[in-house]
């Protein structure tokens, strides 16, 4: 039998590297004892059992709109923030604050550009710095080296507009509809259809574009163009679904993942999926080497049969239409209302909640949101602002309950302390895209989480995946590796590129002193704040002492100790011994409140 550890003693164990009595995937961060409140089976196998139920709905919250709340509400729709979001949010007030986050009114992103053009010559000779989202490969002759720089542009291209989001949920929502209804830029470009080796990247950049563009749109339009989104198309390989070769891959997919689910109301056969696929031939992209790149229908290729339908469906049977097949197809998966609506709203609830859903949420959050969802025409922003405004959404069982998904953790930390990842010339395009490079195969690739990078076509397991979700991103391997990213910030790394080099690392004395100056002497105000700003939970006060005591007192016992040191600098900042005390004794409790095990909450 396996020891068992506290969360914090677990971490420990990880951190120095103690780790082999302890399992990869452990019962880590289910719901604990939190105010009274205990929330897990009283028996591990059975899922149903319940003590001290949540029954917080829908309805309007009312309470305290504090630092606390606005935090829970930027948690969840950012990648991290920093506390001029946290004010500024706070003095909002919930409504205008949740309005403000579902407003996308800043302009659409630039593109992603030729950085390689030192690395790699541009084989259409497009200039360095130049747009290449509309430069087109016309034979297949070359093309396909800078159609690999080009996809590692898109992918470092996106996590920089992580890295630089606006105070709006557009960022972390493109990344739900990418996880939810994924592609995979490599399995795209690896395609055998001809054109794809060399053009995959421009196609894929218009797959997430349009996520991006529709953040908050109508789920129903943007399900029906994600079916005749190029990239889509040979991804899931509708563009080989002819009549005399019919393919089911993206028919069932998009009854299995991205409409109808695999939940229990979800009752449709595989005589459904053989029906859909007839429906969805004729389908083909047509002109990958031109710009734009879409497709079109081909009669020739479609299956001209009347298709037939389960109960499920009412046995509905579409003739044989055309082109037009295919919205017949999408109206009747829509008359599943329920079906739909309540699927979507799980898929939403475990991405910004939580991936717990008991009888309880289910009837008071995921039914009525679904009712809501389908009474708005299924147009996504009225939903999310009911969940965001709701008792459920801000109620003390669904905070600092959720694992950090890697670009939480990675994205909201170099946000959340201040460090600029973007190169102070604008020009050296190279330096930029190389240094979110180096983010992104450092401390994202090693923590399973890349743009454009997927296992399958379900997307990130944590997300999906029963019974642990989120709990999955955590193992022996990864926490070691979220810890050393963690060391490294404060520690800070040596970034050298073309000509550029630059220390990322935490300025531990400017970020205190976002707080007012009489936070910041005392001691005990001071880690109070820290935890507040950067834990989802309060800590007890004994580990709030220790804390105090170990770092900021240097395990002396009178507060003085730290208020004279502080004191001492700010009166005299050029002192290189003041400066020295309290830039050490700062660095070592954020660096102690960072590496706990509270900190990979939200």
């Amino acid at each position: 039998m396996k020891k068992q550890y506290s969360r914090r003693d677990l971490f420990r164990k990880f951190i120095t590297k103690n780790t082999e009595d302890i399992d990869p995937l452990f019962e880590k961060y289910k719901r604990k004892d939190y105010n009274g409140r205990h929330y897990e089976p009283a028996n591990k196998k059975d899922t149903t059992a319940r003590v001290g139920t949540i029954t917080s709905g829908i309805d309007a919250y009312t309470g305290t709109w504090s630092t606390q709340q606005a935090i829970q509400l930027l948690r969840r729709t950012q990648f991290g923030y920093t506390k001029a979001n946290v004010d500024a949010i706070t003095a909002m007030g919930m409504d205008t604050a949740v309005s403000t986050l579902l407003t996308i009114n800043s302009p659409t992103p630039s593109p992603p550009i030729n950085y390689y053009q030192n690395l790699q010559a541009d084989e259409n000779s497009l200039a360095y710095g130049a747009d290449w989202t509309q430069d087109v490969f016309t034979t297949t002759a070359f093309g396909q080296n800078t159609n690999i720089y080009r996809i590692n542009a898109l992918t470092f291209w996106n996590l920089g507009l992580g890295l630089n989001q606006d105070l709006n949920i557009r960022e972390k929502m493109t990344w739900f509809w990418y996880h939810f209804i994924p592609i995979d830029f490599a399995s795209v470009r690896a395609s055998q259809h001809q054109y794809c080796n060399n053009n995959s990247a421009r196609i894929s950049y218009d797959y997430i574009q349009n996520f991006r563009t529709n953040a908050l749109g109508n789920f129903r339009s943007l399900i029906r163009n994600i079916a005749t989104q190029p990239a889509m198309m040979y991804y899931l390989s509708n563009q080989d679904n002819t009549n005399t070769a019919p393919d089911e891959n993206f028919a069932r997919e998009v009854m299995e993942l991205f409409t109808l689910g695999k939940d229990p109301l979800s009752q449709y056969t595989q005589d459904d999926v053989v029906a859909a696929a007839k429906v969805l031939t004729g389908w083909k992209v047509n002109n990958l080497n031109a710009y734009p790149t879409s497709a079109s229908y081909i009669n020739s290729r479609h299956d001209t049969s009347t298709k037939t339908f389960s109960s499920f469906f009412n046995n509905a049977t579409i003739a044989n239409q055309g082109s037009t097949e295919i919205d017949a197809f999408f109206d009747m998966i829509f008359t599943q209302t329920q079906v739909v609506s309540e699927y979507i709203c799980r898929r939403l609830y475990r991405y910004f909640v939580y991936y717990d859903i008991d009888a309880n949420i289910e009837a008071n959050v995921i039914t009525p949101l679904a009712q809501f969802f389908v009474a708005s025409n299924w147009e996504i922003a009225p939903v999310l602002d009911k969940l965001f405004k709701s008792q459920h959404f801000y109620d003390m069982a669904n905070v600092g309950v959720y694992i950090k998904s890697p670009f939480d953790l990675v994205i909201g930390s170099l946000r959340q302390f201040n460090l600029s990842t973007n190169i102070t010339d604008a020009t050296n395009y190279q330096a930029q895209y190389n240094l979110w490079g180096t983010i992104t195969n450092n401390y994202l690739q090693t923590t399973n989480q890349v743009m454009g990078s997927v296992a399958n076509v379900s997307g990130w397991s944590p997300f999906y995946q029963n019974p642990n979700f989120h709990e999955y991103w955590i193992n022996s391997n990864t926490i070691q590796k979220r810890s050393l990213f963690i060391d490294t910030i404060f520690n800070g790394f040596t970034f050298s590129n073309n000509s550029y080099s630059a220390i990322l690392q935490v300025d531990v004395i400017a970020w205190v002193q976002q707080f007012p100056d009489a936070t910041i002497s005392d001691p005990d105000a001071l880690v109070q704040a820290c935890v507040d700003y950067l834990l989802p939970i309060d800590l007890s006060d004994t580990v709030k002492a220790t804390l105090k005591t170990q770092n900021l007192l240097s395990n002396q016992t009178t507060n003085g100790y730290w208020t004279t040191a502080w004191q001492n600098y700010t009166s005299n900042p050029t002192n290189a011994t003041y400066l020295s005390t309290v830039k050490t004794r700062l660095k070592g409790l954020l660096q102690t409140i960072t590496q706990l095990a509270e900190y990979q909450l939200m």
